[in-house]
């Protein structure tokens, strides 16, 4: 099955380009995640798995931004952008150490062992009292639908995580506040959750 490896030969004119899926799950979600956002200032932020930098654009103007993506090409924001993987953070950026570590419609693309890694690492790169921002698939009701199609029609590897397991995923990492906020389809189905750790 593809991964995030499918994007290497996108632009970021192709990658933007809406699906059923934008319409059903991700617009309704924004709002929810947008709010969020919009109150973070003077931050430092690590974004993992930015992209063309959706929601990277919310936060530049008042945060200091430094992304991860394994195709940092789809990014054509006035930041740095370090090529690599979500499980290797600290070492691909050497130490620094960040307020927030921000990572939206990312996990999907990652199996239990390496959503643990992503966690750990989001721990080791974190100033003390900083946050982890992130969002999960939920694998039952709309959320299972989403794998499914994403899965058996696009052919792409996506993972979904139950809320318990992700809390405990979490607790292992070192968090220890813990909230999460279902974000609804269209339907006003929960199908995702936003997940804000410290």
């Amino acid at each position: 099955m593809k991964n995030y490896e499918r994007y290497t030969t996108y632009t970021p004119d192709s990658y933007e380009k809406q699906g059923i899926m934008t319409y059903l799950c991700r617009i309704p979600s924004d709002k929810k995640i947008i709010p969020v956002l919009s109150q973070i200032k003077g931050k430092s932020i690590l974004d993992v798995g930015m992209g063309t930098g959706d929601y990277t654009r919310l936060l530049i103007d008042d945060n200091e931004v430094v992304g991860v993506d394994q195709n940092p090409h789809l990014c054509q924001l006035n930041i740095k952008v370090h090529k690599g993987d979500a499980t290797d953070l600290s070492t691909l950026v050497g130490g620094e150490k960040f307020d927030i570590v921000l990572s939206t419609w990312m996990t999907d693309y990652l199996s239990g062992e390496k959503l643990q890694k992503f966690f750990c690492e989001a721990r080791k790169v974190l100033k003390n009292g900083g946050q982890l921002i992130t969002t999960t698939i939920r694998p039952n009701g709309w959320g299972l639908v989403y794998l499914l199609l994403a899965r058996h029609w696009r052919g792409v590897d996506k993972h979904g995580c139950a809320k318990r397991h992700v809390v405990k995923k979490l607790r292992k990492a070192g968090f220890n506040e813990i909230k999460m906020i279902n974000l609804n389809s269209w339907l006003g189905i929960p199908w995702a959750c936003l997940v804000i750790a410290g």
